[in-house]
């Protein structure tokens, strides 16, 4: 193996679309990545994916390790003619760490059927801070015991089909009120705070990879900047504190979070240089070319990375061999009735409900007088056809009490929701449907106006429970995501065709936690 073909051997890449193109196999033969990354981009359905992969690995003279993010809930990128698992969070809403278990056993069997090797999954932030714009019910929930409980059960989901996993993010992002997509969080911790809480994933799960996140964490760095290129963080806190022997890998190299501070081609240096044995580029050929040349050149030039170069190489040697022993899972499994009754049973599982009037269930449609609902930015929004990003259970709510929807966008502002909450049916009950309410003003303001006005309110909380915590509501169920079985679930519930046996996965909000 030449220098050229050992750097590539680092870089976890991302694809532009669902076929090899000219621009795809120039980008695969020029980095010859150990590893690539599918989006959903790159997915149309199982046999597509199959294909694809296959093609890739005709193209290149070694097999590549494959990565997803098939978390569950919102980030799933195998959708179509696969099995979505609920989220992170309504999986611990069930109760049982065997539904994690299950959930992750069945989208295991369906990713190595395609020749999917690794999920960078799951998620072990604990998400404290209820004002968390980038995990939210990504996480099992604002308890360390709880979510490493979970997330220890999904990852032996994985493993019992041979699927690697990736406990994400390093060393926690749970507590921050910022998204590294758009700017760098810090949290403002010690070495030994974040052992007592943040780490307590980290340190009690065994698993074959670990994702630093782009975070600042001032009490540990000697400089501001990520810490996914620190190397106080990567080799000093996770190798040389946590005694961390697996592979390090970097979330997406082009997040603001790192560009905010350097360019791409920089950062990845830096990371190598700190400790990280895996670069990921997800999008941008020309960058991911350029950044390949940069390492490569800063590699040749200095002893000391070639030495780092030998030892990230031994630690993704381990790492491809085990991904790329395990046998494949039968490509019948994929999207099979047996799968889908499992995930059914989960999703219908994890409903929550918080009722101040206990006969609001099931609930008489004939008494809505108005149904408010977001309009969802995703297209998972339930069977049949869209309207204008509607959830189906709003669709279907308003076609039963024969009302019609009346939508709002995500990013309402505070006049519009006062407008519309004035306008509002005085009597009957009037439902509203949120996601993520919580987090903008917006829809925070509408929420309580309803239900100041209304003489009964139901709120369905497609996302994050926080909704259920706004000033004013007394009458909520939780569904932890929007996808078509988490709909279905909820309508099962409003119908009384099923009981909301499911539990919150966190308490009530306490204001001041992500101040650090």
């Amino acid at each position: 193996m030449n220098l050229s073909e050992a750097v590539g051997q680092l870089f976890l890449i991302g694809i532009p679309g669902k076929s090899l193109d000219s621009e795809t196999i120039r980008l695969l033969e020029f980095v010859r990545p150990g590893f690539v990354i599918l989006f959903a981009r790159n997915v149309e359905n199982p046999a597509q994916v199959k294909g694809l992969l296959d093609d890739i690995n005709k193209l290149l003279p070694y097999k590549p390790v494959f990565a997803i993010d098939q978390e569950g809930g919102m980030v799933s990128r195998l959708r179509s003619g696969f099995t979505v698992s609920p989220s992170a969070m309504a999986l611990s809403a069930t109760g049982d760490a065997g539904n994690a278990r299950r959930a992750a056993e069945i989208l295991a069997q369906e990713m190595s059927a395609v020749g999917i090797n690794w999920n960078l999954a799951p998620v072990v932030d604990i998400n404290v801070n209820h004002r968390n714009p980038g995990i939210g019910v990504r996480s099992f929930g604002d308890n360390p015991e709880i979510v490493t409980e979970f997330a220890a059960a999904f990852i032996d989901g994985m493993n019992r089909h041979g699927i690697l996993t990736c406990l994400k993010h390093f060393p926690g992002l749970g507590r921050v009120d910022a998204d590294p997509h758009f700017e760098l969080p810090v949290l403002d911790l010690s070495a030994d705070e974040l052992l007592r809480f943040e780490l307590v994933p980290f340190c009690r799960i065994r698993a074959e990879s670990v994702m630093p996140s782009h975070i600042y964490l001032p009490k540990l760095q000697t400089k501001r900047g990520p810490a996914s290129t620190a190397e106080e963080v990567l080799t000093g806190l996770a190798r040389r504190k946590l005694g961390y022997e697996g592979v390090l890998v970097a979330d997406d190299l082009l997040m603001n979070g790192v560009t905010n501070y350097c360019t791409v081609e920089e950062g990845a240096v830096q990371a190598f240089r700190a400790g990280m044995d895996v670069l990921s580029l997800c999008h941008r050929p020309e960058i991911q070319h350029a950044t390949k040349d940069a390492v490569q050149k800063a590699v040749a030039s200095s002893p000391a990375l070639q030495d780092r170069l030998v030892n990230s190489l031994g630690r993704i040697a381990k790492f491809r061999e085990r991904a790329l022993s395990a046998p494949l899972s039968s490509f019948d499994k994929v999207g099979s009735p047996e799968h889908m009754g499992e995930m059914e049973r989960i999703f219908d599982s994890s409903v929550t409900a918080i009722l101040g009037d206990p006969q609001m269930l099931p609930l008489d449609t004939d008494l809505i007088t108005a149904v408010y609902s977001v309009r969802l930015p995703r297209v998972s929004q339930g069977e049949g056809p869209a309207q204008k990003g509607i959830p189906w259970v709003a669709q279907v709510l308003a076609e039963k009490s024969r009302t019609a929807v009346l939508d709002f966008p995500v990013e309402m502002s505070t006049e519009e929701a006062v407008r519309l909450a004035a306008v509002a049916p005085e009597g009957g009950l009037v439902v509203v449907v949120t996601a993520n309410a919580h987090l903008h003003a917006g829809q925070t303001a509408l929420v309580e106006g309803l239900t100041r006005r209304a003489q009964s309110s139901l709120l369905i909380a497609l996302l994050s429970p926080y909704d259920c915590f706004i000033s004013g509501v007394e009458n909520c169920l939780i569904s932890y995501g929007y996808e078509v079985m988490a709909q279905q679930s909820l309508l099962k519930v409003l119908h009384g065709t099923i009981a909301p046996t499911g539990k919150l996965p966190v308490g009530r909000p306490r204001e001041g936690v992500g101040k650090c």
